[in-house]
């Protein structure tokens, strides 16, 4: 009986060893790879103003900017493109004999550049802006600066491109300013720089006007040029 035994259990020992070595050594029957593909173009489409307190919302409000309603956006197509600028309202205010800086009312103004060429080539967004006039161009507001500052720049969540550069701006005279650059491999997909504060009181867009020089009940207006070029500068 005990040799009975022992001979299973030397079969059982053999069958394992034999199971283990043949998986041991198994070979590979057959190999093939694939090959998955894909290729880009420049986009070309619109791109429509995001949320400017959530460039990630995917339902921005309309209009993205109420103190300017009837703002949709440039309507400019890509694949470089400037897609938004907000008007500026300063409002209905006193005559005063001292220089004063009135604040916008605009609560989230801003600028929205998209970079869809796919080269990483650099931009450089400039602004030149006329003096703040009559609508016949009879009264002008001398010597008054309108300013842009501490702009803080957003993109959407998922956008891993570097950030473009953006800088404070004051327009004196009718000189073009850059208002924001992307140096190579830098502000690729959309952009915005938001001049947000408080409603009705924003302090980061404001208009200095000297005393002297405004004349009542007379709407002025000063009109501001952007231009977007393809190479930082």
């Amino acid at each position: 009986m005990l040799n009975l035994k022992m001979a299973m259990l030397a079969g059982i020992s053999v069958l394992t060893l034999t199971t283990t070595t043949e998986s041991a050594f198994a070979q590979v029957a057959s190999k093939a790879e694939s090959n998955n593909h894909i290729i880009f173009e420049a986009g070309n489409s619109i791109t429509d103003p995001v949320d400017p307190t959530d460039p990630g919302n995917p339902n921005p409000p309309n209009p993205v900017d109420p103190t300017d309603p009837e703002n949709p956006g440039t309507g400019n197509e890509g694949p470089l493109s400037i897609d938004y600028v907000s008007n500026i309202e300063f409002g209905t205010n006193k005559i005063s004999s001292k220089a004063i800086v009135y604040n916008a009312k605009n609560e989230n103004p801003f600028v929205q550049v998209t970079d869809n060429r796919g080269t990483g080539a650099g931009w450089t967004l400039t602004a030149k802006a006329t003096a703040f006039q009559s609508k016949d161009g009879s009264k002008v507001l001398k010597g008054a600066e309108l300013s842009f500052k501490n702009g803080t720049l957003k993109t959407l969540p998922d956008n891993i491109s570097e950030a473009p550069m953006n800088q404070d701006v004051t327009f004196v005279n009718s000189d073009a300013q850059v208002v924001m650059t992307a140096k190579e491999n830098t502000g690729r997909g959309t952009w915005i720089n938001v001049y947000d504060d408080t409603l009705n009181n924003n302090q980061k867009v404001q208009l200095k006007v000297l005393p002297g020089t405004a004349d009542v009940d007379t709407d002025y207006t000063a009109k501001i040029d952007w231009e977007l070029t393809d190479a930082p500068m």
